[in-house]
């Protein structure tokens, strides 16, 4: 199974050349990364508040749940997209200016799909701490 969802995370990157940067996790572990290993975590903590505030202002406006956003910055993009269920996977990407911003959420959503077929759908089961 890590090896499997390591490949999809490492074909997201080969394939989607608009992402910089990226991390796929569980609310409890990270799945893969190409980010360097000591700032893995606080990337997650970041990511889980950006879905939290975003899933908050979804609410209000009667927009839920949550699957997807993009923050458009000076220098480029965030991504985040995530699995509908409280315990799934989340995936959060940095991208240049000039960002295909439709092709990377689709690269993005794929990635989630495929690590999800390697971990056997359901439950999110064995964690993956590895660095791509």
């Amino acid at each position: 199974m890590n090896d499997e969802v390591q490949a999809a995370f490492a074909e997201m990157l080969d394939i989607s050349t608009d992402i910089d940067k990226a991390i796929l996790f569980w609310p409890d572990g990270i799945l893969s990364s190409n980010m360097p290993e000591e700032v893995q975590a606080a990337a997650k903590a970041q990511a889980e508040e950006l879905a939290r505030l975003g899933e908050a202002r979804a609410a209000d406006m009667g927009a839920q749940p949550l699957t997807q956003m993009v923050v458009e910055a000076p220098q480029g993009y965030v991504f985040l997209a995530r699995e509908g269920a409280s315990d799934g996977m989340t995936i959060m990407a940095t991208g240049k200016k000039n960002s295909r911003i439709g092709l990377v959420l689709y690269d993005l959503r794929t990635c989630m799909r495929d690590a999800r077929e390697a971990v056997g759908g359901g439950s999110h089961g064995e964690q993956v701490t590895e660095e791509a």
